[in-house]
């Protein structure tokens, strides 16, 4: 029986939970979450604080992102290379985004926050689509984070004409 693209969107989205696997909720789970944040945060910006070369320092804030991006996919219904590729691909644009500002003239602080913001709206776009939640709101809320994100970055930059 062929399903249209409507039925079958909406055969996925009304989709049961794995047997026995509850979402986790709760003041507990939230503070863990923060936690996780607040872990990536203090290396990336101390990471980058050295102003070392980007082939240096990008590698392993990638791996900082990858690794806990991995982590939050967890709690999705994912397992294996379904919740390794996006780890690694948000790993792998986090390292990009330390390089290409690695050549720019910007306070370490500033761009520290910067990539972190980064690993914040692609982890947390990386989680809503493998938990199948990821919508317009879900999106436009991330994409206001961004830029939100990228105009505070801007706007401490010491520009040069």
């Amino acid at each position: 029986m062929a399903l249209t693209r409507p039925a079958r969107a909406k055969r996925y989205a009304t989709r049961a939970p794995q047997a026995g696997r509850r979402r986790p909720t709760g003041l507990a789970y939230v503070g863990l979450r923060i936690a996780v944040y607040l872990a990536t945060l203090i290396p990336i910006a101390w990471i980058y604080s050295t102003k070392e070369r980007g082939l240096l320092i990008a590698p392993p804030i990638g791996l900082i992102g990858a690794v806990a991006t991995w982590y939050f996919l967890g709690d999705t219904p994912v397992t294996g290379a379904r919740r390794l590729v996006p780890a690694i691909g948000v790993g792998a644009i986090l390292a990009e985004v330390t390089w290409s500002l690695g050549y720019w003239t910007v306070m370490p602080l500033v761009a520290g926050a910067a990539i972190w913001l980064a690993f914040y709206v692609l982890s947390g776009i990386a989680e809503h689509g493998a938990d199948r939640t990821l919508d317009r709101r879900i999106v436009l809320e991330y994409c206001g984070v961004a830029l939100v994100g990228v105009a505070v970055v801007l706007a401490t930059a010491p520009w040069r004409l």
